[in-house]
């Protein structure tokens, strides 16, 4: 990747990659002038952005995954071994990220979760954030998992079920809010059974952060993507 007066630039073979076309059609769409593109040092360069645009606008290749294929594929990714996934689907899923990589992939990840953004009273928070069972993620809970974010003040974010959502909810007397402090981010009961510990993956937490409106915890998650 280059950066050239504020924009990033990628090889057209990268482009390719992450659109999971040829870089002949790269070649074209530039020709098209439906992607940006410039000349450094004599090589023919993509916008980034454009390219992202691609990735996850309507054009997209692929339909979202389910959850429990987006939760599978993130945990083969950080290199885990989610049970009762068939061979045939892992070895689906490990060619798949062998050809992306997971920023490319975010749109198609969106369905790992239903997401619940909710209103808590201040003193409550940390109450929530501890509840038995649940498992942390967000930008509040980044640092926990090495993202090298720090935001205390950001909403608290769990995953759990629904059975626990709803007994959060009466608990907690959480409401709809379009300033949420709460987002509940609710998995399917044998996708929860795949979290461990009380804090996400951290490919997880990436993917959550690429969501939030924070520049920073985009360029965290975008870091951390890209790479894998």
């Amino acid at each position: 990747m280059i950066e050239a007066n504020g924009s990033a630039f990628i090889s057209p073979a990268e482009a390719a990659r992450r659109l999971g076309v040829t870089p002949r059609r790269i070649y074209a769409l530039v020709a098209d002038q439906r992607i940006r593109a410039r000349r450094v040092g004599g090589r023919l360069l993509v916008e980034r952005d454009d390219v992202d645009a691609r990735a996850e606008g309507p054009s997209a290749i692929g339909r979202p995954f389910s959850p429990r294929r987006s939760w599978a594929l993130l945990l083969l990714a950080a290199g885990s071994n989610p049970s009762g996934v068939d061979a045939a689907t892992k070895s689906k899923l490990k060619r798949l990220l062998r050809e992306r990589d997971l920023w490319s992939m975010r749109a198609r990840l969106g369905g790992r979760s239903q997401c619940r953004p909710l209103r808590a009273h201040s003193s409550d928070l940390p109450r929530i954030g501890a509840e038995p069972g649940v498992v942390r993620t967000g930008a509040r809970y980044a640092a926990d998992a090495g993202l090298g974010l720090v935001a205390p003040d950001a909403p608290v974010e769990i995953y759990l079920t629904e059975a626990m959502a709803e007994q959060v909810v009466e608990r907690y007397r959480l409401a709809p809010s379009p300033r949420p402090n709460v987002v509940l981010r609710v998995v399917p009961d044998e996708v929860f059974l795949w979290l461990h510990g009380p804090v996400a993956p951290r490919l997880a937490i990436a993917l959550d952060l690429a969501e939030d409106r924070d520049p920073r915890s985009r360029d965290v998650a975008r870091s951390i993507l890209e790479r894998t």
